[in-house]
């Protein structure tokens, strides 16, 4: 069964989560909708998509709430597309349910003991978007029903 786990932010990734071999493979998210479509298109035959709810502090300002907006809906225009279903989830939700706090370290930490064999991807300190989105993906083996 593949699940993917999604962190949309511009530094976030889609985790492609392989329950049968417990593998994950991460790609950073793509930046343009073209990129998002070409992925989305490439992938296997996915059983549930986790994705995180975008987050808007009232500090951003109404252009970068706009822009995460946009993303949002053309990543969740091409999940649709290849009808994933999807279920979403806040960050302090899933988060919550591993144990984790908002560190981004602790996430990549808990992200390479649940994947050792693909640890490499989780190793330098601005691969939080993909841990993230490999948890995500962990939460709905785990907590979706």
């Amino acid at each position: 069964m593949i699940i993917l786990g999604i962190d949309p932010g511009k530094q976030g990734a889609i985790a492609v989560f392989d329950t049968a071999a417990q593998t994950v493979a991460c790609h950073d998210m793509p930046q343009t909708t073209a990129a998002m479509h070409d992925l989305i298109a490439g992938l296997p035959s996915v059983r549930l998509c986790v994705l995180e709810k975008p987050f808007y502090p009232a500090t951003i300002g109404a252009t970068n709430v706009a822009k995460i907006a946009e993303a949002y809906g053309v990543l969740t225009g091409a999940l649709a597309w290849r009808s994933i279903p999807v279920v979403t989830v806040r960050p302090a939700d899933w988060k919550k349910a591993l144990g984790l706090s908002t560190s981004k370290a602790a996430s990549r930490e808990r992200a390479s003991m649940l994947f050792p064999d693909n640890a490499a991807q989780f190793a330098r300190a601005k691969d939080d978007g993909r841990a993230e989105s490999a948890l995500l993906a962990w939460y709905g083996l785990r907590f979706v029903k």
